[in-house]
């Protein structure tokens, strides 16, 4: 089924879906389908940005593609970050070119309209005498920021999540790990030849684990209990929330179960004895971070919706953002954040702190584009799921719930 779909063979694909089993070949290569999850999923989202060290002064910017969408993200001289969309209200050129920089104002390249940084028209040459500059604001797109994150939706807020009840709920998991006063120690950007679907799927089960990332194995001791007995983990965790708890940490999990617009949740969880940070010898990777005052060996996952994941150890900080680009590409950043007082080659060392991440991206990236290639293949069929593939089975529920209807 190529190149035929539209808006009644989607909901026959999605009628006929078995349940426990992926997604049929056209989710994943179609693109009607994929304009649809744009305008279903991801327009709907509250998505990840980047970190406000990004816009540290009044006038820094820098320019965040999704979606088709180019969007300007400022701090502006009150000190507040606000986000607009890159078009010129004159003739809907781009306003700013440059990706990032420092500016006092927005003037656009093609008849030099002129904005304020927080996006009202400031001056437009050889208008009539009746117009009405306050009329002519740049489009404003909702922004946010939760403990030093910044996230925008694309959609009006009345169709995007509840931000405020979304925050509340993770909270307790994140706050402590200070990431409002954090910095970015280093970013990286994975160009993934593979749908969006894929690289959520994958990055939301271990069962992969043992046989693709020996590195993350090794650092991560659930893996291998997980794999002698589906959930054997949980006596290991049990044992290390008593010692937590103990310590101040916060501890157990959240989880918004239901088909809700944006699921969101956190756990925390021991990464392995004798380990104190998410590095290839366990040792320290920088300063302690937020509230920690001392290491409780472990790590905060968290997921913000499907294209938004954070892995926290006590010293620092990975943060994942996927970015659908086309049917068979999509653009995986990660982050790692450390403490801002933090010096680079004497507070931490960038190939210490990174390298679990790296390595398991760099594997992922590899296995994704495989699965792609696979799934292009007319022998393609969905597989059943296994028993340690549950979190993934739940995203392709939630996935076909959204996309019932064409969200228009």
């Amino acid at each position: 089924m190529r190149g035929d779909v539209n808006a009644k063979t989607i909901s026959e694909l999605i009628e006929r879906q078995e349940p426990g089993h992926t997604l049929e070949q056209p989710f994943y290569i179609d693109n009607e389908i994929f304009q649809r999850d744009l305008e279903c999923i991801v327009n709907r989202q509250w998505l990840f940005v980047d970190h406000v060290s990004r816009v540290s002064n009044p006038g820094d910017y820098f320019l965040y593609e999704i979606a088709g969408e180019s969007i300007i993200v400022v701090r502006a001289e009150d000190g507040d970050i606000h986000a607009h969309f890159n078009v010129c209200r004159h003739r809907g050129s781009r306003v700013c070119i440059e990706s990032e920089g420092r500016l006092n104002r927005f003037v656009c390249p093609y008849h030099a309209w002129a904005y304020a940084l927080d996006g009202p028209l400031l001056s437009a040459r050889q208008m009539p005498q009746d117009f009405d500059t306050s009329s002519w604001h740049l489009h404003r797109c909702a922004v946010r920021v939760f403990e030093g994150l910044i996230y925008v939706s694309l959609s009006d807020i009345d169709r995007a999540a509840d931000f405020d009840l979304i925050t509340m709920n993770l909270c307790p998991y994140v706050a402590a790990h200070g990431l409002a006063k954090s910095k970015i120690a280093c970013r990286r950007t994975y160009s993934t030849d593979a749908n969006w679907k894929l690289v959520v799927e994958n990055f939301r089960e271990c069962y992969h684990c043992l046989p693709a990332h020996p590195e993350y194995t090794a650092v991560n001791a659930y893996v291998r209990a997980n794999e002698k007995v589906v959930g054997a983990y949980g006596e290991a965790i049990e044992e290390w929330n008593v010692k937590a708890s103990a310590m101040g940490s916060a501890v157990g999990l959240f989880d918004s179960a239901g088909f809700d617009i944006q699921p969101h949740g956190a756990q925390r969880q021991p990464i392995r004895d004798g380990y104190l940070s998410l590095t290839q010898d366990g040792k320290p990777a920088a300063p302690l971070m937020g509230d920690f005052k001392q290491y409780d060996g472990g790590e905060t996952f968290v997921y913000i919706g499907p294209l938004h994941y954070m892995s926290l150890a006590n010293d620092h900080g990975t943060l994942f953002r996927f970015t659908p680009v086309t049917p068979v590409h999509t653009e995986v950043m990660v982050t790692w954040l450390v403490d801002e007082t933090a010096r680079e080659g004497v507070d931490y060392q960038v190939e210490h702190l990174k390298w679990m991440w790296d390595v398991t991206t760099v594997e992922d990236t590899k296995i994704i584009n495989n699965n792609q290639q696979g799934v292009n293949s007319r022998r393609y069929r969905p597989g059943p799921y296994s028993m340690r593939e549950g979190f993934t089975q739940r995203f392709t529920e939630w996935y076909l719930d959204q996309i019932k209807s064409e969200c228009r």
